[in-house]
């Protein structure tokens, strides 16, 4: 009778300890984190990964993405708006006023400028972000061939920012390019010497917007 029991006590517990079944997931707009896992492989070389069995930088970066809490923004893109024309639902504000980038490109910038801030003590200097249709039009005024069209800039996007000199140049330049791509960003090949464009080592995008962009017909410069 003991035996008899116990073996029911140890099958209703282990009934009860059973996971729920799974619940159907309900497909709308994507975190940043399954952008970054869904769409880009952004692996670091092998001198970013920890020698030892702790997280690797991928690993801390994809963590720092999903406990960003930045106020206002969830990180969610809805896409609504075209190139100059987004709303201020599909903006966050980066550290740097008054700059903004789109929702899912402001949290890993924001994170990666967290990163940069814990080594070097610094933000990440900014010298521009999300540009309306009119502030492009007025740049490419004044700067001639050397801004995009209006309507035609990934900075039009919410995808692109500028960085100071002191940002992009030197140790600084050097761990943003390594580091930054775990994050997605980058300082776009076109945008490198030799790169068939405008040499421009200031101006870096959130690589999977601009992939998926891309895809979609739409990416610019």
């Amino acid at each position: 009778m003991l035996a008899l029991v116990m073996s029911i006590t140890g099958t209703a517990y282990r009934v009860g300890a059973a996971p729920a079944a799974a619940q159907p997931q309900v497909l709308g707009t994507i975190s940043t984190v399954d952008a970054l896992t869904l769409q880009t492989d952004f692996t670091p070389p092998p001198a970013l990964v920890s020698p030892s069995a702790g997280p690797t930088v991928v690993e801390r970066a994809s963590r720092s993405v999903e406990r960003s809490a930045v106020p206002g923004c969830d990180g969610i893109v809805r896409g609504k708006g075209t190139n100059g024309r987004l709303p201020p639902s599909e903006l966050c504000d980066l550290w740097h006023a008054p700059y903004t980038a789109r929702a899912d490109a402001a949290v890993t910038l924001i994170a990666l400028n967290d990163s940069y801030f814990a080594r070097f003590g610094t933000d990440i200097c900014l010298s521009s972000g999300y540009r309306t249709f009119e502030e492009q039009l007025a740049l490419r005024a004044t700067k001639g061939a050397l801004a995009a069209s209006a309507g035609q800039s990934n900075h039009g996007w919410g995808l692109a920012v500028d960085l100071c000199p002191a940002a992009y140049s030197g140790t600084r330049g050097v761990w943003l390019h390594d580091v930054g791509r775990v994050y997605g960003w980058a300082n776009p090949a076109w945008a490198q010497r030799g790169g068939g464009g405008a040499y421009e080592p200031w101006h870096w995008e959130y690589a999977p917007g601009v992939v998926a962009l891309t895809a979609a017909g739409g990416a610019d410069s």
